[in-house]
């Protein structure tokens, strides 16, 4: 288990949950993230309730995203790339993520055929 993709997971969770719910596309890439990082499903669950209940968990976790989010970016592209492919939910998903993390559309990649 690395601590660095425990923390993107957590951060991912915040990110997922900052409109108070989480799409089923976004669901999918954190349930990829969640388990690259080998956490648990009731340690998940955690993550996400405290995503949407304690405001101090989720500012925290949002300063550790935002402040460096190109290192975010690269971390869901690996998960989103790790079976050599992009379907189109994980570019959709990808797109939700860039746009919540500032990152540029034309950085997203395109469906794999």
């Amino acid at each position: 288990m690395s601590m660095e993709q425990v923390e993107v997971l957590r951060a991912a969770v915040c990110l997922a949950a900052k409109d108070e719910r989480i799409s089923e596309r976004e669901g999918q890439i954190l349930q990829k993230l969640r388990e690259a990082a080998g956490v648990g499903e009731a340690s998940f669950r955690a993550m996400v309730d405290m995503a949407r209940e304690d405001p101090d968990y989720h500012e925290r976790q949002l300063r550790f995203i935002l402040g460096d989010p190109s290192r975010t970016w690269r971390v869901l592209l690996h998960v989103a790339n790790a079976d050599g492919q992009i379907t189109q939910e994980e570019h959709d998903t990808l797109r939700i993520f860039a746009e919540k993390l500032g990152v540029p559309a034309e950085n997203v990649p395109d469906v794999s055929d």
